[in-house]
Protein backbone atom coordinates (compact mmCIF):
# COMPACT_ATOMS: atom_id res chain seq x y z
CA UNK A 1 0.00 0.00 0.00
CA UNK A 2 2.83 2.08 0.98
CA UNK A 3 4.90 1.89 -2.52
CA UNK A 4 1.06 2.88 -4.00
CA UNK A 5 0.48 5.88 -2.11
CA UNK A 6 4.27 6.83 -3.23
CA UNK A 7 3.44 6.32 -6.75
CA UNK A 8 0.07 7.95 -6.85
CA UNK A 9 2.05 11.22 -5.32
CA UNK A 10 4.22 11.46 -8.00
CA UNK A 11 1.58 10.86 -10.22
CA UNK A 12 -0.07 13.34 -9.16
CA UNK A 13 3.43 15.55 -9.21
CA UNK A 14 4.33 15.01 -12.36
CA UNK A 15 0.92 17.60 -13.64
CA UNK A 16 3.19 20.64 -11.51
CA UNK A 17 7.29 19.88 -12.48
CA UNK A 18 9.38 22.39 -10.99
CA UNK A 19 10.85 23.26 -14.45
CA UNK A 20 7.11 24.58 -15.10
CA UNK A 21 6.55 26.63 -12.72
CA UNK A 22 4.28 29.40 -12.97
CA UNK A 23 6.42 32.59 -14.61
CA UNK A 24 6.01 36.06 -12.54
CA UNK A 25 3.00 37.87 -14.40
CA UNK A 26 3.80 40.04 -16.83
CA UNK A 27 1.13 42.54 -18.22
CA UNK A 28 2.12 43.50 -21.74
CA UNK A 29 5.13 45.96 -23.18
CA UNK A 30 4.38 49.59 -24.54
CA UNK A 31 4.70 50.66 -28.53
CA UNK A 32 3.43 53.35 -30.07
CA UNK A 33 2.72 53.50 -33.98
CA UNK A 34 2.49 56.33 -35.85
CA UNK A 35 -0.78 56.07 -38.40
CA UNK A 36 -0.97 58.08 -41.27
CA UNK A 37 -4.63 57.07 -41.53
CA UNK A 38 -5.88 58.78 -38.04
CA UNK A 39 -2.95 61.09 -38.34
CA UNK A 40 -1.92 60.42 -34.87
CA UNK A 41 0.27 58.28 -32.88
CA UNK A 42 -1.47 55.12 -31.28
CA UNK A 43 -0.77 53.40 -27.95
CA UNK A 44 -0.53 49.53 -27.78
CA UNK A 45 0.03 47.71 -24.88
CA UNK A 46 0.98 44.03 -26.21
CA UNK A 47 0.87 40.94 -24.01
CA UNK A 48 3.15 37.80 -25.06
CA UNK A 49 2.31 34.97 -23.90
CA UNK A 50 5.99 33.03 -22.63
CA UNK A 51 8.52 31.79 -25.58
CA UNK A 52 7.58 28.67 -27.21
CA UNK A 53 9.67 25.78 -27.51
CA UNK A 54 8.14 24.93 -30.36
CA UNK A 55 10.30 26.88 -33.22
CA UNK A 56 8.44 29.19 -35.68
CA UNK A 57 5.29 29.13 -33.46
CA UNK A 58 2.78 31.55 -34.41
CA UNK A 59 0.07 32.82 -31.96
CA UNK A 60 -3.68 33.90 -32.46
CA UNK A 61 -4.29 37.61 -31.61
CA UNK A 62 -6.92 38.96 -28.93
CA UNK A 63 -7.04 42.87 -30.15
CA UNK A 64 -8.60 44.86 -27.29
CA UNK A 65 -10.19 47.75 -27.64
CA UNK A 66 -10.20 50.31 -24.29
CA UNK A 67 -6.65 49.19 -23.40
CA UNK A 68 -6.22 51.61 -20.54
CA UNK A 69 -9.03 49.65 -18.66
CA UNK A 70 -9.35 46.46 -20.21
CA UNK A 71 -5.76 45.09 -20.72
CA UNK A 72 -5.35 44.11 -16.82
CA UNK A 73 -8.67 42.20 -17.14
CA UNK A 74 -8.28 40.49 -20.28
CA UNK A 75 -4.62 39.58 -19.19
CA UNK A 76 -6.07 38.29 -15.31
CA UNK A 77 -8.80 36.20 -17.29
CA UNK A 78 -6.07 34.46 -19.59
CA UNK A 79 -4.15 33.10 -16.67
CA UNK A 80 -7.23 31.77 -14.80
CA UNK A 81 -7.93 29.33 -18.28
CA UNK A 82 -4.38 29.06 -18.92
CA UNK A 83 -4.14 25.50 -20.62
CA UNK A 84 -8.03 25.23 -21.80
CA UNK A 85 -7.54 27.74 -24.29
CA UNK A 86 -5.04 28.41 -26.96
CA UNK A 87 -2.14 30.75 -25.91
CA UNK A 88 -3.22 34.70 -27.24
CA UNK A 89 -0.59 37.61 -27.92
CA UNK A 90 -2.93 40.48 -26.40
CA UNK A 91 -3.05 43.57 -28.27
CA UNK A 92 -4.67 46.89 -26.76
CA UNK A 93 -5.38 49.82 -28.02
CA UNK A 94 -5.52 52.69 -25.98
CA UNK A 95 -8.97 53.90 -27.51
CA UNK A 96 -11.99 56.22 -26.49
CA UNK A 97 -14.18 58.76 -27.26
CA UNK A 98 -15.15 60.01 -31.33
CA UNK A 99 -12.65 57.49 -32.79
CA UNK A 100 -14.70 54.56 -32.35
CA UNK A 101 -17.89 56.48 -33.66
CA UNK A 102 -18.38 55.00 -37.03
CA UNK A 103 -20.81 57.32 -39.08
CA UNK A 104 -21.65 56.67 -42.61
CA UNK A 105 -18.54 56.82 -44.87
CA UNK A 106 -16.27 57.54 -42.04
CA UNK A 107 -14.22 54.28 -40.66
CA UNK A 108 -10.93 55.39 -40.17
CA UNK A 109 -10.14 53.92 -37.18
CA UNK A 110 -11.36 50.22 -38.86
CA UNK A 111 -9.27 51.00 -41.60
CA UNK A 112 -6.39 51.88 -39.04
CA UNK A 113 -6.64 47.95 -38.05
CA UNK A 114 -6.92 46.18 -41.15
CA UNK A 115 -4.28 48.70 -42.82
CA UNK A 116 -1.77 49.45 -40.04
CA UNK A 117 -2.23 47.67 -36.94
CA UNK A 118 -2.48 44.16 -38.20
CA UNK A 119 0.31 44.42 -40.44
CA UNK A 120 2.45 45.90 -37.88
CA UNK A 121 1.82 42.91 -35.22
CA UNK A 122 2.45 40.41 -37.62
CA UNK A 123 5.66 41.83 -38.92
CA UNK A 124 7.04 42.50 -35.01
CA UNK A 125 6.03 39.58 -33.02
CA UNK A 126 5.05 35.37 -33.91
CA UNK A 127 1.31 36.62 -35.05
CA UNK A 128 -0.93 34.01 -36.63
CA UNK A 129 -3.75 35.45 -38.73
CA UNK A 130 -6.33 34.46 -36.78
CA UNK A 131 -7.49 37.64 -34.76
CA UNK A 132 -10.60 38.18 -32.88
CA UNK A 133 -12.14 41.89 -31.94
CA UNK A 134 -12.94 42.33 -28.44
CA UNK A 135 -14.61 45.47 -26.80
CA UNK A 136 -16.61 46.11 -24.24
CA UNK A 137 -19.33 49.28 -23.19
CA UNK A 138 -18.21 51.68 -26.39
CA UNK A 139 -16.02 49.53 -27.25
CA UNK A 140 -18.25 46.74 -27.98
CA UNK A 141 -20.63 48.92 -29.64
CA UNK A 142 -17.85 49.50 -32.37
CA UNK A 143 -16.76 45.50 -32.35
CA UNK A 144 -21.01 45.08 -33.65
CA UNK A 145 -20.63 47.38 -35.85
CA UNK A 146 -17.75 46.04 -37.21
CA UNK A 147 -19.07 42.85 -37.42
CA UNK A 148 -22.33 43.89 -39.06
CA UNK A 149 -20.11 45.15 -41.72
CA UNK A 150 -18.65 42.05 -41.99
CA UNK A 151 -15.15 43.90 -43.93
CA UNK A 152 -12.37 43.54 -41.39
CA UNK A 153 -10.28 40.65 -41.71
CA UNK A 154 -10.75 39.35 -38.38
CA UNK A 155 -12.23 35.62 -37.63
CA UNK A 156 -14.27 36.48 -34.70
CA UNK A 157 -16.16 39.21 -32.39
CA UNK A 158 -16.29 39.85 -28.78
CA UNK A 159 -19.14 42.30 -27.89
CA UNK A 160 -19.46 42.73 -24.04
CA UNK A 161 -22.01 44.90 -22.65
CA UNK A 162 -22.06 46.80 -25.91
CA UNK A 163 -23.80 50.21 -25.13
CA UNK A 164 -27.35 49.39 -27.27
CA UNK A 165 -29.25 51.86 -25.40
CA UNK A 166 -29.84 54.45 -28.87
CA UNK A 167 -31.45 51.40 -30.68
CA UNK A 168 -29.40 51.64 -33.16
CA UNK A 169 -27.38 48.41 -33.65
CA UNK A 170 -31.01 46.62 -32.51
CA UNK A 171 -32.27 48.31 -35.56
CA UNK A 172 -29.44 46.77 -37.99
CA UNK A 173 -29.88 43.22 -36.81
CA UNK A 174 -33.37 43.60 -37.36
CA UNK A 175 -33.20 44.96 -40.65
CA UNK A 176 -30.48 42.31 -41.52
CA UNK A 177 -31.35 39.64 -44.24
CA UNK A 178 -31.48 36.54 -42.41
CA UNK A 179 -30.26 34.31 -45.18
CA UNK A 180 -27.20 36.88 -44.91
CA UNK A 181 -26.60 36.50 -41.53
CA UNK A 182 -25.06 32.68 -42.22
CA UNK A 183 -21.75 34.46 -43.92
CA UNK A 184 -21.15 36.89 -40.93
CA UNK A 185 -18.19 35.77 -39.00
CA UNK A 186 -18.53 34.19 -35.23
CA UNK A 187 -19.85 36.45 -32.88
CA UNK A 188 -19.73 36.54 -29.09
CA UNK A 189 -22.20 38.97 -27.18
CA UNK A 190 -22.79 39.53 -23.61
CA UNK A 191 -24.60 41.49 -21.08
CA UNK A 192 -24.57 42.76 -17.69
CA UNK A 193 -27.49 44.29 -15.39
CA UNK A 194 -27.66 46.73 -17.21
CA UNK A 195 -31.09 47.76 -16.60
CA UNK A 196 -34.10 47.84 -18.95
CA UNK A 197 -32.77 50.38 -21.87
CA UNK A 198 -29.82 47.86 -22.41
CA UNK A 199 -31.46 44.70 -21.43
CA UNK A 200 -34.03 45.00 -23.96
CA UNK A 201 -32.60 45.65 -27.01
CA UNK A 202 -30.20 42.99 -26.50
CA UNK A 203 -33.13 40.20 -25.87
CA UNK A 204 -34.35 41.17 -28.95
CA UNK A 205 -30.80 40.90 -30.45
CA UNK A 206 -30.00 37.62 -28.90
CA UNK A 207 -33.49 36.05 -29.78
CA UNK A 208 -32.49 36.71 -34.04
CA UNK A 209 -29.02 35.78 -33.54
CA UNK A 210 -30.17 32.68 -31.45
CA UNK A 211 -32.35 31.29 -34.06
CA UNK A 212 -30.28 31.85 -37.05
CA UNK A 213 -28.90 28.26 -37.87
CA UNK A 214 -25.41 27.95 -39.43
CA UNK A 215 -24.68 30.88 -37.98
CA UNK A 216 -21.55 30.47 -34.84
CA UNK A 217 -22.92 32.91 -32.24
CA UNK A 218 -23.04 32.51 -28.08
CA UNK A 219 -24.64 34.73 -26.01
CA UNK A 220 -25.01 35.30 -22.10
CA UNK A 221 -26.58 37.35 -19.43
CA UNK A 222 -25.00 38.25 -16.15
CA UNK A 223 -27.42 39.43 -13.87
CA UNK A 224 -24.75 39.67 -11.16
CA UNK A 225 -22.15 41.57 -13.00
CA UNK A 226 -22.32 45.68 -12.81
CA UNK A 227 -20.88 47.04 -16.22
CA UNK A 228 -17.88 47.06 -14.88
CA UNK A 229 -17.64 43.84 -13.51
CA UNK A 230 -18.67 41.79 -16.12
CA UNK A 231 -15.20 42.32 -17.84
CA UNK A 232 -13.58 39.11 -16.69
CA UNK A 233 -16.87 36.61 -16.46
CA UNK A 234 -17.28 37.99 -20.10
CA UNK A 235 -13.91 37.01 -21.65
CA UNK A 236 -13.79 33.62 -19.62
CA UNK A 237 -17.35 33.12 -21.31
CA UNK A 238 -15.85 34.26 -24.45
CA UNK A 239 -13.05 32.99 -24.58
CA UNK A 240 -14.00 29.09 -23.36
CA UNK A 241 -17.31 29.35 -25.72
CA UNK A 242 -14.95 29.83 -29.00
CA UNK A 243 -12.39 27.47 -28.10
CA UNK A 244 -14.74 24.29 -26.70
CA UNK A 245 -12.96 21.04 -26.21
CA UNK A 246 -9.23 22.77 -26.94
CA UNK A 247 -7.46 20.76 -24.11
CA UNK A 248 -7.38 17.32 -24.27
CA UNK A 249 -9.19 15.15 -22.10
CA UNK A 250 -6.98 13.11 -18.96
CA UNK A 251 -7.90 9.96 -21.54
CA UNK A 252 -6.86 11.75 -24.93
CA UNK A 253 -3.73 12.42 -23.31
CA UNK A 254 -2.55 8.96 -22.21
CA UNK A 255 -3.79 7.63 -25.40
CA UNK A 256 -0.75 7.62 -27.32
CA UNK A 257 1.23 10.12 -29.94
CA UNK A 258 -1.88 8.91 -32.51
CA UNK A 259 -4.88 10.00 -30.46
CA UNK A 260 -2.90 13.28 -29.45
CA UNK A 261 -2.09 13.88 -32.76
CA UNK A 262 -5.71 13.68 -33.96
CA UNK A 263 -7.10 15.74 -31.49
CA UNK A 264 -5.11 18.63 -32.11
CA UNK A 265 -5.38 17.95 -36.28
CA UNK A 266 -9.24 18.39 -35.59
CA UNK A 267 -8.59 21.73 -33.34
CA UNK A 268 -6.36 22.70 -36.55
CA UNK A 269 -8.93 21.93 -38.83
CA UNK A 270 -12.05 23.27 -36.87
CA UNK A 271 -10.35 26.80 -36.19
CA UNK A 272 -8.29 27.87 -38.99
CA UNK A 273 -5.29 27.55 -36.98
CA UNK A 274 -2.12 25.66 -35.93
CA UNK A 275 -2.85 23.65 -33.08
CA UNK A 276 -0.22 21.61 -31.31
CA UNK A 277 -0.11 20.67 -27.73
CA UNK A 278 2.37 22.28 -24.98
CA UNK A 279 5.84 21.19 -24.53
CA UNK A 280 5.27 21.22 -20.41
CA UNK A 281 1.83 18.47 -21.51
CA UNK A 282 4.22 16.48 -23.29
CA UNK A 283 6.29 16.44 -20.50
CA UNK A 284 3.92 15.58 -18.30
CA UNK A 285 2.48 12.73 -20.29
CA UNK A 286 6.06 11.23 -21.12
CA UNK A 287 7.13 11.10 -17.40
CA UNK A 288 3.82 9.08 -16.31
CA UNK A 289 4.04 6.95 -19.03
CA UNK A 290 7.38 5.90 -17.76
CA UNK A 291 6.41 5.11 -14.02
CA UNK A 292 4.81 1.86 -13.38
CA UNK A 293 5.01 -1.20 -14.35
CA UNK A 294 2.58 -1.34 -17.43
CA UNK A 295 4.24 -2.44 -20.90
CA UNK A 296 1.54 -1.20 -22.63
CA UNK A 297 2.00 2.26 -21.37
CA UNK A 298 5.86 1.62 -21.78
CA UNK A 299 5.29 1.15 -25.43
CA UNK A 300 3.81 4.88 -26.14
CA UNK A 301 6.81 6.52 -25.01
CA UNK A 302 9.00 6.15 -28.09
CA UNK A 303 6.33 7.35 -30.48
CA UNK A 304 5.34 10.11 -28.01
CA UNK A 305 9.40 11.24 -28.06
CA UNK A 306 9.26 10.56 -31.85
CA UNK A 307 5.58 12.65 -32.64
CA UNK A 308 7.61 15.50 -30.35
CA UNK A 309 11.04 15.34 -31.85
CA UNK A 310 10.44 14.94 -35.51
CA UNK A 311 6.69 16.10 -36.25
CA UNK A 312 6.66 19.44 -33.72
CA UNK A 313 10.62 19.88 -33.69
CA UNK A 314 10.66 20.07 -29.82
CA UNK A 315 14.29 19.82 -28.64
CA UNK A 316 15.41 16.40 -26.97
CA UNK A 317 16.90 18.56 -23.92
CA UNK A 318 13.60 19.59 -22.72
CA UNK A 319 12.87 15.97 -22.13
CA UNK A 320 16.24 15.01 -20.22
CA UNK A 321 14.98 17.64 -17.74
CA UNK A 322 12.21 15.04 -17.08
CA UNK A 323 15.02 12.45 -16.69
CA UNK A 324 16.59 14.55 -13.77
CA UNK A 325 13.54 15.06 -12.10
CA UNK A 326 12.78 11.52 -12.09
CA UNK A 327 16.07 10.39 -10.84
CA UNK A 328 16.27 13.41 -8.17
CA UNK A 329 12.99 12.21 -6.56
CA UNK A 330 14.13 8.41 -6.48
CA UNK A 331 12.36 7.05 -9.59
CA UNK A 332 15.72 5.19 -11.43
CA UNK A 333 14.34 2.69 -13.23
CA UNK A 334 11.69 4.75 -14.83
CA UNK A 335 14.34 7.51 -15.37
CA UNK A 336 16.99 4.71 -17.23
CA UNK A 337 13.38 3.65 -19.37
CA UNK A 338 12.70 7.51 -19.95
CA UNK A 339 16.10 7.85 -21.31
CA UNK A 340 16.19 4.96 -23.33
CA UNK A 341 12.86 5.30 -25.18
CA UNK A 342 14.36 9.14 -25.93
CA UNK A 343 17.36 7.84 -27.37
CA UNK A 344 15.53 5.42 -29.27
CA UNK A 345 13.94 8.53 -31.11
CA UNK A 346 17.06 10.70 -30.95
CA UNK A 347 20.68 9.67 -30.15
CA UNK A 348 22.44 12.41 -31.29
CA UNK A 349 21.98 13.90 -27.15
CA UNK A 350 25.63 13.68 -25.07
CA UNK A 351 23.36 11.61 -22.67
CA UNK A 352 22.69 8.96 -25.03
CA UNK A 353 26.14 8.26 -25.08
CA UNK A 354 25.90 6.98 -21.58
CA UNK A 355 22.72 4.85 -22.34
CA UNK A 356 22.74 1.01 -23.70
CA UNK A 357 19.64 0.84 -25.91
CA UNK A 358 17.34 -1.32 -25.04
CA UNK A 359 16.77 -4.16 -28.05
CA UNK A 360 12.91 -3.47 -27.85
CA UNK A 361 11.61 -0.33 -28.40
CA UNK A 362 9.51 1.40 -25.47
Amino acid sequence: MKTIMTLLSLMLSLFCLPSLAAEPPIYGQSRTISSHILGDDKQLDIYLPAISALPDQKFPVLYLLHSQWDMLPAIATLDLIANTVPDFIVVGIESQGQELDVKAGDAEFAQFLEKELFPFIEREYPAASYRILSGHSHAGKFVMQQWLSNTLPVSQYFAFSPSLDDGDILHKVESFPRQALTNQKPLILTMANEGEHMHAPYTRINAILSSTSKFRYASHHFPTETHRSTKHPSMKFALQAAFPEWAPTAEVKMSGAPGLKRHYDALSARHGLKAVPSVEMLQQITARHSVGSDEAERAKLQPLFDYAIHDLHVQPSRFVEIVDYLTDNGYAEASQRYLEALCETDAIHPRCGTVTLARKKY
